[in-house]
């Protein structure tokens, strides 16, 4: 906006939807030459979608470093980041752990597994929590011997580069498929046609739990618009039932998507 131009930032954090709202909600692009003093661009808060990555890495001068970075409140707050030389050939990747901090992914026996194998992602270091304010049992699922178990599905790659795929008490079963929310997330960004997506499941008596999609589109366009372009990279049992149009996705104080709300818009 203006004010990163008129006030000299030079350097600038945000989650997901903040660097959506800039990109299509804010005159950026027209002050990419302006903004000499400006750094870097830090995100964390969730999951940012590739197409975000790319358009913000079009719009912002070539000397702004954009730094991807993975936490948790639990870890206080950060876990990993991607170095910013890697931002275009591991665009996708969390990248690597910060100093003090030692990654693994575990599968469901807790052993760890090799390149490539997906399973939980598990954290240690000393910034880790000592445990949940009188919460016994959440501090046992979260906290064992080898340290603070995340509940993201995660993998590693040859490179030592952590990827995150999404949560596991995400999983949408619909159909007597076990569906993840944030494949048909990206699969929807990479259409072009909106600002922002989350996709949710409702109740359904034929398949126990139906995906819907909110999503706050850039112009005038159909749900028919996006499912022709995403029917194209989806199989169908992962297309969403429904797209609702809304002008904005209810969010939470940090920034980051409400999908509850979102839950009661469609329960309206």
């Amino acid at each position: 906006r203006r004010v990163l131009f008129r006030s000299g930032v030079t350097g600038f954090s945000g989650v997901p939807s903040t660097y959506a709202y800039l990109l299509h909600r804010s005159p950026l692009e027209k002050y990419k030459s302006k903004l000499q003093s400006l750094r870097y661009c830090s995100q964390a808060g969730g999951h940012m979608a590739r197409r975000i990555k790319t358009e913000l890495r079009e719009t912002l001068p070539e000397h702004t470093d954009i730094v991807v970075m993975y936490g948790a409140t639990e870890a206080s707050a950060r876990l990993t980041y991607l170095d910013p030389q890697y931002f275009k050939s591991k665009k996708d990747s969390i990248g690597r752990a910060i100093p003090g901090v030692a990654l693994k992914v575990v599968g469901t026996d807790g052993e760890e597994l090799g390149v490539g194998e997906k399973g939980e992602l598990v954290a240690s270091g000393a910034n880790i929590m000592q445990g949940y304010w009188k919460d016994e049992e959440a501090t046992d699922r979260a906290l064992k011997n080898d340290g603070y178990y995340t509940g993201d599905i995660a993998y590693k790659d040859r490179d030592g580069f952590y990827y995150v795929t999404g949560r596991d008490d995400n999983l949408i079963k619909s159909g007597g498929h076990r569906i993840n929310p944030q494949e048909v997330e990206d699969c929807i960004m990479d259409t072009g046609l909106v600002v922002e997506v989350v996709v949710v499941g409702i109740p359904d008596k034929l398949l126990g739990l139906k995906l819907v999609a909110v999503a706050e589109t850039k112009e005038k366009i159909t749900s028919d618009d996006i499912f022709r372009k995403c029917a194209q990279d989806l199989p169908k049992y992962k297309l969403p039932g429904k797209i609702t149009m809304v002008r904005a996705l209810p969010k939470k104080a940090s920034g980051k998507i409400d999908r509850e709300k979102c839950l009661e818009l469609l329960n309206k």
